[in-house]
């Protein structure tokens, strides 16, 4: 008899974890008892429940998949995997939906977009942001997948915006620059632009046509998240180039940018205007092209920031980094602007969801809620309906290694799951704080994020400035695919 009921509550629990991480649980399960699939309607509160699994009857009794029956009932549910854990939380709600309606023209029909990281300063009211756009509108054109740029000269920018009553509303655009007396290379003007840095290690820029090829730009920026310090008063940008983060004073004018080492030299020697400064590891110059820093953050009290890569890198190779879940984390030291921790933080496992692979499953965005606790901001490459992976998590480095300087950092995305256990490495710890995908949330990019009070968060889409490939005549195509912030409460308190 216990041995029955041991066997009958390890099956209870397979079939919870079944419910969460698909059919291997369930086969595991159905090798201890007969499982026979049953097919019937549950209505919750007048609505009928969708399963994602047929429910089950073993033994005579009836179990239904957890995560469907939970979320019918207004719960989130959790499975996580570090700790084999199930958790319920009730479920958060979306607020508010802004959009911005009247975006000026940019060139050929191209508005503005491309939000990709979103501010609030705690001293700002609760409807005034700060959000950026990335490197400007492109396109991939032909069989090649040519990287093109319609608006070659388009400067990255930092726009102080309004959300409030469905709409977004641009209060201020600040288009980044050098110090006065510099020029930059492309632009021959002191702004900046959008186009890659060097040839051979970035990606090789095509005019909107995809027929020209066009230059370079040392300076040029991919911006993808944007933080402030309080104590001088200045934001701190991520780019994807090289990746570096960049420090920049309020009007703009960009103070420095940190670079891996040995990266300043082949910079300077292009004719890189910018203030360089070499001091990130130089295992990050082997970033998978496009996949650079794409969150940054400060925690409250100014003292740290914490910098994210978008997926695992090319370490020892491209494959090896595009099979990894090894996510790369670290912690600059304000006071004296030095690295001081490198974490790993481990993406959900693609294998648990249907069409996802490994390497579009990333990290968009983070906003700092203490000194050692961070928002965020996981997603997968699906959009509307197909989206599955739209998660942001409370992610904790209070316990975790610190991989700074160690071998490990070295080859740490070929390591197992396992291995990381064996070597005694601690990744950071990760909880659901809310799936947007379950809200209803309707677009590819789960971009910006950032907190309001200590039950709301803002999210943003970049919309890509609209562009949406070439047809068969090689013209680009548009698409209205709008940009907008999604306001939403949360029950737990974040602060």
């Amino acid at each position: 008899m216990k041995k029955w009921l041991r066997k009958r509550k390890w099956l209870i629990a397979s079939l919870a974890v079944f419910a969460l991480m698909g059919t291997q649980a369930a086969g595991a399960a159905q090798n201890a008892l007969e499982a026979v699939a049953v097919k019937f309607n549950i209505v919750s509160n007048g609505k009928p429940v969708k399963l994602d699994q047929d429910a089950v009857v073993i033994d005579g009794s009836t179990y239904v998949p957890l995560r469907a029956l939970s979320e019918a009932l207004g719960k989130q549910v959790e499975w996580n995997e570090a700790t084999q854990t199930i958790q319920l939380k009730e479920q958060p709600k979306v607020e508010a939906i802004h959009e911005w309606k009247n975006p000026s023209e940019l060139t050929a029909g191209i508005k503005e977009g491309g939000f990709s990281g979103l501010l609030h300063m705690p001293n700002d009211p609760a409807d005034v942001f700060y959000t950026l756009a990335d490197r400007g509108p492109n396109g991939e054109f032909g069989k090649d997948k040519l990287r093109t740029f319609p608006d070659d000269k388009y400067a990255p920018r930092i726009y102080k915006i309004k959300a409030a009553n469905g709409t977004i509303e641009v209060l201020e655009t600040i288009k980044l620059h050098l110090p006065e007396g510099k020029t930059d290379v492309y632009s021959k003007t002191s702004e900046l632009t959008g186009m890659p840095n060097l040839e051979g290690s970035d990606e090789v820029p095509y005019d909107g046509s995809g027929t020209k090829k066009l230059g370079y730009d040392p300076d040029g920026l991919d911006l993808e998240g944007i933080a402030y310090s309080p104590s001088d008063d200045t934001f701190w940008l991520s780019d994807e180039y090289r990746p570096s983060i960049l420090q920049v004073k309020r009007d703009g004018t960009v103070i420095g940018r940190y670079v891996p080492q040995g990266s300043k030299d082949k910079l300077v020697a292009a004719g890189a205007q910018m203030e360089i400064y070499d001091t990130l590891p130089a295992v990050y110059n082997n970033r998978i092209a496009n996949r650079g820093f794409e969150g940054v953050t400060i925690s409250p009290d100014g003292k740290y920031l914490y910098t994210s890569i978008q997926s695992p890198m090319a370490v020892p190779d491209k494959k090896t980094g595009e099979e990894s879940r090894h996510l790369r984390i670290l912690k600059m030291d304000l006071s004296t602007k030095k690295i001081i921790g490198e974490y790993v933080y481990v993406a959900e496992n693609a294998s648990s969801f249907k069409n996802v692979k490994q390497k579009d499953v990333v990290i968009s965005d983070l906003s700092a809620l203490s000194s050692d606790v961070v928002l965020v901001d996981e997603r997968d490459k699906n959009a509307g309906e197909e989206a599955q992976l739209k998660r942001i998590y409370r992610a904790d480095f209070s316990k975790a290694t610190n991989l700074l300087g160690t071998e490990a950092s070295n080859d740490l995305e070929k390591l197992t799951i396992a291995q990381l256990k064996e070597k005694g490495i601690v990744p950071v710890t990760k909880e659901l704080v809310v799936d947007v995908a379950k809200l209803g949330y309707p677009h590819e990019k789960l971009e910006g994020l950032t907190v309001i009070d200590k039950n709301t968060i803002a999210v943003v889409n970049d919309n890509d400035f609209g562009v949406d490939g070439y047809d068969d005549q090689g013209k680009l195509k548009l698409n209205q695919n709008p940009s907008q912030m999604y306001v939403i409460k949360v029950s737990e308190d974040l602060k």
